[in-house]
């Protein structure tokens, strides 16, 4: 009721005043779109200018998205290939240390034969040595043996010359002289195998 009321006193108004101040009115009702026009104007600019910022930040938000995305890929790349150059290297230094290691074998193989060649050696040289001194012994023995086995028989050979001597001269068949000569003979070849008791036995008599 009471909008009722409202809406009839501004119609009624709109027609007292419609007259004298339709100009008036007019020209206030321009402004008012005017001024509507331009506030619509401004919030399309405004809605314009927040479209592109959002644009912007969607396309800003984009770039960034792609950038991380690229920096991610670029840095899984990265580390594969990272992760490829240690393996590499740890093959690397595997092989080496295998070289290596076969290396310190073959220097030590070496010098263990060179070690076992000079005890060879020295084995040799020793056995030489010993053999040499057996030899050196053994025929210094067969010529000691053979020395006295010599000086035995001639030892023997003097003997039985010294006994037949004796015998002849106990016989009593040879004058002074030829007893004087064969005592001479007997002094000169068995003095060393003839007592003294039996020479001054044989002179006596």
């Amino acid at each position: 009721m009471i909008r009722m009321i409202k809406t009839m006193i501004f119609i009624i108004a709109i027609f007292l005043f419609g007259g004298c101040d339709a100009d008036l009115f007019n020209t206030k009702k321009v402004e008012t779109l005017k001024e509507k026009n331009q506030k619509l104007q401004q919030q399309i600019e405004l809605k314009k200018e927040q479209n592109e910022l959002e644009l912007k930040k969607q396309k800003l938000s984009a770039e960034a998205l792609l950038e991380q995305e690229r920096l991610k890929k670029q840095t899984e790349l990265e580390k594969v290939k990272i992760e490829k150059q240690h393996q590499k290297e740890l093959e690397l230094i595997r092989q080496k240390t295998l070289l290596q290691e076969d290396q310190n074998k073959n220097e030590l193989l070496k010098y263990a034969l060179l070690l076992l060649a000079l005890l060879i050696v020295i084995a040799a040289f020793f056995l030489y040595l010993y053999l040499k001194r057996k030899r050196e012994d053994e025929i210094t023995a067969y010529n000691d043996n053979l020395k006295k086995y010599f000086l035995f028989k001639e030892n023997e050979m003097k003997l039985k010359m010294a006994e037949k001597i004796l015998d002849t001269i106990k016989e009593g068949n040879l004058s002074a002289e030829d007893q004087k000569k064969l005592i001479t003979v007997l002094h000169s070849h068995t003095a060393d195998d003839l007592n003294d008791d039996n020479i001054d036995l044989i002179e006596h008599k």
